[in-house]
């Protein structure tokens, strides 16, 4: 999907680090501008955010409830007849047709990952396990193996904040950006909770390929 194809007055999510904080914030989707999008001003602490670091955003589809997390590239601020609006530019990362992975558990959900207790990222967690989990950051290059990394994420609007923390054990590439793997060192309740549910929601739908694979398979005919 391309970000420009965001329907109008849709609401995005915008997870970001601003002035080396984690800032979660709602805007609305105007229109297309040029290969990005007009959106409604993006604030923190009522001001307008005019440089932001390391963002990322997610759009779930009204009627399908599809996922799709798209990295940004830039915000700009544009005028409008003396009103301020922003331009958002940026890829898509994520997207719910990914295919899922034994024992590893898809997740796409933005988080913000704390590195050596210094460097803080958005990022995005796309899958975890009991061992482990990747994160998607972007075009973050900082990050080492044996570097310490701590995830802080929600489950969603009402959840309490969930902390997982880790060891990157390797870097790589996904679908062409920066991931990296991590082997868990703390995981509270919570955390554990989550994955858990992640684990059954990965079994009902590997039930389900398997009902449908059935279900399209041609009866024996008995001669």
């Amino acid at each position: 999907m391309k970000i420009y194809d965001i329907p109008q007055a849709s609401k995005i999510t915008i997870n970001m680090v601003h002035n080396n904080d984690s800032v979660t914030a709602e805007t609305t989707v105007l229109t297309k501008y040029g290969e990005g999008i007009l959106i409604t001003p993006v604030e923190v602490e009522g001001k307008m955010v005019d440089f932001c670091d390391r963002a990322h955003f997610e759009y779930v589809e009204p009627y399908t409830n599809i996922k799709h997390i798209f990295q940004v590239d830039d915000i700009s601020k544009v005028d409008f007849s003396g009103s301020a609006f922003q331009v958002v530019n940026g890829k898509e990362v994520i997207s719910s047709s990914n295919r899922r992975r034994a024992e590893r558990y898809e997740t796409e959900v933005m988080c913000s990952a704390v590195i050596n207790d210094t460097t803080r990222i958005s990022a995005v967690l796309t899958d975890i396990s009991m061992r482990g989990f990747s994160l998607m950051v972007g075009y973050y290059y900082g990050l080492s193996v044996g570097d310490k990394i701590r995830i802080e994420f929600f489950k969603d609007f009402k959840s309490i904040k969930i902390v997982i923390q880790g060891v990157v054990v390797r870097n790589f590439f996904m679908d062409g950006n920066l991931a990296a793997g991590c082997a868990i060192e703390h995981i509270d309740p919570r955390g554990l909770a989550f994955v858990l549910e992640r684990k059954q929601a990965h079994e009902k739908e590997l039930q389900k390929d398997k009902e449908d694979k059935k279900a399209k398979t041609p009866a024996k005919v008995m001669c």
